[in-house]
């Protein structure tokens, strides 16, 4: 499985992964088409799935160094099965825990009954977990000027 279908399966399918990035379905469908991810989307992707940008984009961010652990990682998944969900809320299938969500009907029956579902916003406000802060931006792109684009300079 390559890095856009792990990314896609993190977050709960294609129209899950699109509804995080704020671009229609079709787009993410393109994406996994061509085999790849615009370099200004994989940061974005790397934070809504866990899904690293060097395995996403490695010609962009250059290959992942070892396996080091982001201090402070995203939450991708809410240690929650669907099974156990629809139990906690008293709901009887996949088409009413759906309604709930405010989701298509596929999307959810597409979780599997006994792992964790996705970490939607919809899912955690349920779940009444607290919308975390943004991320403070770092101060500075560590990769910026690692490549002279003045092609005429000599």
């Amino acid at each position: 499985m390559d890095a856009l279908d792990k990314a896609v399966k993190a977050a709960g399918g294609v129209t899950s992964l699109a509804d995080s990035l704020g671009v229609g379905q079709n787009v993410v469908s393109n994406w996994r088409k061509r085999g790849r991810v615009p370099p200004s989307r994989v940061i974005k992707i790397e934070g809504v799935t866990g899904v690293s940008r060097h395995e996403l984009r490695p010609d962009v961010f250059g290959p992942a160094a070892g396996h080091a652990v982001c201090p402070d990682p995203p939450i991708t998944q809410v240690l929650i099965t669907k099974r156990a969900l629809r139990a906690r809320l008293g709901l009887a299938t996949d088409a009413h825990l759906a309604k709930v969500l405010q989701l298509p009907v596929e999307q959810v029956e597409a979780w599997p009954e006994d792992q964790s579902v996705p970490a939607l916003p919809q899912v955690m406000k349920l779940l009444g977990v607290q919308e975390q802060a943004p991320a403070v931006a770092a101060p500075e792109d560590p990769d910026a000027g690692r490549i002279d684009l003045d092609v005429h300079a000599a």
